[in-house]
């Protein structure tokens, strides 16, 4: 049995009272925000990392699944990716001309990433989709986009959503189809609606569901029939999977892919990687351009972690972390009579929930959540294990699941699920 903590979140309080008054919404990204939590039992604020712990302004400690909503791979204040970002700000963190830390890192993605014959970096996942998808629609000359989840928060992708649509310009929904992972029929039916004019497919690789037996190679073939192009949106995935993305894992190789989070261990870092003949298009007719593009920060980070995986063993100790715990999990939540999952890859799990009918409510989330970080562990919607999270955290945080799992089960069978919040239940967040 793990014990609940005695907290106080008096900061976290007061620090939220006051950004209500002076930030846009609050904060500066909403997945991070109070709402994706419990308020009244989490906390708000973060002041400081180490491994995979976190402490909260009010001094309270966590053991951390959300891993900077997926960025902190290694864990935070890794030493050896601190150690290369601090010798790059001893010369510099930006200059007047290119860096040729540019070149070493372009030339590891190459390297390693099967569909990078040509880069580009940027600094957020957003700005690699937009721009992957801008290429994709010079090259092509086509208008029409088949998009799968969440892909960012710029126009073209946004318009496919039904939430927070101001500011998005109502043609802008004419040329965005959203269609559902492993739904290849849903694929297909775009492509005969609006033949010859869908410039590109973009998708995760993988979500939570594996992909149906020959999904991806026939997604890639159906896009490469119909003369559009097939992008991966690896911005999650990538260099969790693998050094190369979901896409080395899966063995399909698309024409465009993106990367971010996890390629700069939280540093600010995005990859557009692409084919030669599709990237060159870049320069005569698309204009995609930031001035901290070169920043040398995030590139001495992002060499940093393609060191440190290109021996292989961090993605191993990576992936048998995440399959220990989904075991571990899976065969609890069996033993208790709890209908609680940890499904998808050991890289990057989901926690999923439901009553004993099935039915999903974010009611349920917010209980599990509420009774794990009262006893120190950390959840968002994901879990992703770090290299850092020991031995030690997993056996602790399959402790406190354990008596998550039982107040979930008493608070299902009560039927009466609501009356055993302490605080406010989660809402449905984009972005």
């Amino acid at each position: 049995m793990a014990e609940i903590q005695n907290r106080t979140l008096q900061q976290s309080d007061a620090l939220w009272k006051e950004a209500q008054e002076i930030i846009l919404s609050g904060c500066q990204l909403y997945s991070k925000g109070p709402e994706t939590h419990v308020q009244g039992v989490s906390p708000i604020y973060i002041e400081r990392g180490q491994d995979a712990h976190v402490w909260d302004v009010d001094g309270n400690e966590y053991i951390d699944y959300d891993m900077g909503l997926g960025p902190v791979l290694f864990g935070y204040c890794y030493k050896p990716i601190d150690d290369a970002v601090i010798r790059q700000m001893q010369r510099g963190m930006g200059f007047s001309l290119m860096a040729p830390e540019e070149v070493e890192y372009a030339r590891l993605c190459v390297k390693h990433i099967p569909s990078a014959d040509m880069v580009r970096f940027l600094k957020t996942g957003s700005e690699a989709t937009e721009a992957a998808i801008r290429i994709a629609r010079a090259f092509t000359g086509r208008k029409h986009i088949l998009r799968g989840n969440y892909h960012g928060w710029h126009e073209w992708t946004t318009a496919a959503e039904s939430v927070r649509q101001g500011g998005i310009l109502p043609e802008a929904r004419k040329f965005i189809h959203k269609f559902d992972y492993n739904d290849l029929a849903k694929v297909e039916e775009y492509f005969a609606a609006y033949p010859g004019e869908v410039a590109a497919v973009i998708t995760e690789a993988v979500e939570i569901e594996p992909p149906k037996d020959g999904f991806l190679e026939n997604l890639k073939e159906l896009c490469h029939r119909n003369g559009a192009l097939l992008i991966f949106d690896e911005v999650v995935n990538g260099f969790r999977f693998s050094i190369g993305g979901a896409q080395a894992y899966f063995g399909v190789t698309p024409d465009l892919s993106t990367f971010g989070k996890a390629a700069a261990n939280g540093m600010p870092l995005s990859i557009v990687a692409g084919r030669k003949d599709i990237m060159e298009e870049v320069d005569r007719n698309v204009f995609i351009s930031t001035t901290f593009g070169g920043e040398c920060l995030s590139l001495a980070a992002g060499i940093a972690v393609m060191k440190e995986l290109e021996s292989g063993e961090a993605t191993k100790k990576i992936w048998a972390k995440g399959k220990y715990l989904q075991d571990k999990f899976r065969a609890m939540a069996k033993d208790l009579d709890v209908p609680i999952d940890l499904a998808g890859y050991p890289c990057r799990l989901n926690l999923e929930y439901t009553d004993y009918e099935g039915k999903k409510d974010w009611l349920y989330n917010s209980i599990f959540m509420q009774e794990s970080v009262k006893r120190g562990v950390l959840l968002g919607w994901h879990i992703f294990p770090c290299y850092t999270h020991t031995q030690a955290d997993l056996d602790f945080t399959l402790n406190v699941f354990e008596d998550a799992m039982k107040v979930y089960r008493e608070a299902l069978r009560s039927g009466h699920p609501e009356t055993y919040m302490e605080g406010k239940p989660l809402k449905i967040v984009l972005g």
